[in-house]
């Protein structure tokens, strides 16, 4: 039905279009807007360079409804700046410019103008641009960003950004992208991109996180309508009750807090649940099924209780890079107070908060973190599609290799590693597009061996689940020195790609000379050389030799000589079969 209507009002509004030419009369009274009654339709950013259009930026709104609206009052938000607008009336169906008083006379001849003095300017990169009643009310909203333009010639300048459907208000990037017109964009006059366009996917509470003040924020995911349900009869938490208070988080509408008159215990799991009406602004319901979220009060991390688990720093042509997070720890962690860096020099190069809007990381589970999840979504399977969190700005990450941390947000060191292309799997001919995974968690992130490339019966990544390359090795065989399995192939398929090298000693501090040799006796890899040990860890080796070559299949002898200061000596040897050499 919802499709039906919208078809109906989406055909009503192009005949509201064919009335353009009395735009400029006054017909009747003005009535009071509602949300959405007129929408944010155009955004002009860069002009320059010029197509057929003037040098002058513009915003152009649109009366989608049936009524006449003064915007005597109203006021446009662009960021945190904001200007009143003077009494103009819109009609049904008619446009109408705002623009910096300069650009008046520039855009006169496109339709009706409001001109602005200090108008605010319309950042390149993106802003949040808010259009705003008499009475504060939020009409329309557009956190717009220079991937809307879907277009990296169009995004430079020149052209406008057009919504498809007026009808779909809060359709963001789906909804909006680079004008088709040759002259760059469609100032007062039906959108050059105009379609139908509407939204069917009812919205979905993704989870809760607890704020600084112990009031409960919840994110949904996509803009929710001003005028659903916010009434503090509508939510509940199991054991705790109603909140006191609601208040949504103005003007996107895709956060709402929760204010309660007590605390919330640390330790302990929380569900809260929607049972009031709760729609997205095209009216869309959420369904039963997506009305809970846990939480838990979320504590501070220390070290390695959080550790990077997977990164894709060379991603393919047109992809996103990403870097996936684990929490290891029994402990519940707020991304908020996370901080993801590279390294530079031993110092924080570019650190980026890893989840700005706050993301609840339980124990044992994943959280990947990217500026584009659709990107990455598109590329790669993913079992835990919820667990991308988008980020503004990555730390930079280099094509051949780097340093990343996790910090908290004093920069203490929660888990660093290096990675480099020479970590990759001896057998791939092109690494392009393909993840580095840790192959333990317990094992130290700068242990070059913990790490291997994603197997390709994966498709080469596994962002938000278990690694294709996963290995427990606490699971190790008895004795002071066994291997797992007896025998590997690294065909990087996913399964036995490396063998695991374990070690138990009757004390730690043992230093150590791991070196593999042929059935010959000759060298092939030197895995170890003076290492200081624990009593207990594990070493891995791909197959590859001294000179970064996959070695040929046989029998290799495993050997490790041991040292330690009070004059304790050893020496032990294990055999394992490397069975065969692939390459893609």
């Amino acid at each position: 039905m919802k499709i039906c209507a919208h078809t109906i009002a989406f055909v009503a509004s192009l005949a509201a279009l064919s009335i353009l030419p009395l735009a400029g009369q006054q017909m009747g009274s003005t009535a009071r807007a509602e949300p959405f009654d007129v929408v944010i339709n155009e955004l002009m950013v860069r002009p320059a360079p010029v197509r057929y259009l003037p040098d002058a930026e513009y915003i152009e709104l649109f009366n989608r409804s049936a009524k006449s609206l003064n915007l005597g009052g109203w006021t446009v938000h662009v960021g945190d700046r904001h200007r009143s607008l003077p009494n103009k009336t819109i009609l049904p169906g008619g446009f109408l410019l705002l623009t910096h008083e300069k650009n008046e006379e520039l855009l006169e001849k496109y339709g009706d103008v409001v001109a602005i003095p200090g108008f605010p300017v319309l950042p390149m990169g993106g802003q949040t641009v808010v259009l705003r009643n008499e009475t504060g009310m939020v009409i329309s909203a557009v956190n717009y960003s220079d991937a809307w333009y879907g277009s990296s010639f169009k995004s430079a300048g020149g052209w406008s950004l057009e919504q498809a459907d007026p009808f779909n208000p809060c359709g963001g990037a789906v909804n909006w992208t680079a004008s088709q017109s040759i002259s760059g964009g469609t100032p007062g006059k039906p959108n050059s991109v105009l379609k139908s366009n509407p939204d069917t996917v009812p919205p979905v509470l993704l989870r809760a996180t607890v704020s600084n003040t112990g009031s409960i924020r919840l994110h949904f995911s996509e803009p929710m309508h001003p005028s659903s349900g916010w009434s503090p009869y509508s939510y509940n938490i199991e054991g705790t009750g109603r909140p006191l208070s609601v208040i949504p988080s103005a003007p996107l509408f895709m956060e709402t807090d929760l204010f309660f008159n007590h605390d919330f215990g640390p330790g302990k799991d929380y569900f809260v649940e929607i049972s009031g009406d709760l729609y997205d602004c095209a009216g869309n319901f959420t369904f039963d099924s997506e009305r809970t979220a846990r939480f838990m009060v979320p504590e501070a991390p220390e070290h390695n209780d959080i550790i990077i688990n997977e990164v894709l720093f060379n991603p393919w042509p047109g992809g996103a890079r990403f870097i996936e997070l684990y929490n290891r720890s029994v402990s519940t962690f707020d991304l908020g107070h996370i901080l993801i860096t590279d390294i530079i020099n031993g110092v924080p190069g570019s650190p980026q908060v890893a989840a700005p809007g706050g993301y609840l990381l339980f124990p044992g589970e994943f959280a990947v973190l990217t500026t584009d999840p659709v990107n990455v979504k598109m590329h790669y399977h993913t079992a835990g599609p919820d667990k991308f969190i988008r980020m503004e700005r990555m730390p930079p990450m280099n094509n051949v290799g780097g340093r990343l941390a996790i910090t908290g947000l004093n920069f203490n060191i929660i888990d660093e590693m290096a990675y480099s292309v020479s970590m990759h799997s001896p057998a791939l001919a092109d690494d392009k597009g393909v993840a580095l995974e840790r192959i333990c968690y317990g094992r130290h992130s700068a242990d070059p061996t913990n790490w291997l490339s994603a197997s390709k019966s994966s498709g080469y990544a596994t962002p938000g689940y278990k690694n294709s390359q996963f290995s427990d090795t606490q699971k190790r065989s008895p004795g002071r020195l066994s291997v797992d399995p007896a025998v590997f192939s690294p065909d990087n398929s996913g399964y036995n790609d490396v063998v695991h090298i374990h070690y138990e000693l009757d004390k730690p501090g043992y230093t150590a000379n791991i070196t593999i040799f042929d059935s010959r006796g000759r060298r092939i890899k030197r895995l170890a050389n003076n290492h200081i040990l624990g009593s207990s860890g594990t070493y891995s080796w791909d197959g590859r030799n001294d000179a970064n070559y996959l070695s040929k299949m046989g029998i290799y002898l495993i050997y490790m000589e041991l040292f330690h200061p009070d004059g304790d000596t050893g020496s032990h040897r294990q055999t394992v079969v490397l069975a065969g050499r692939f390459r893609d």
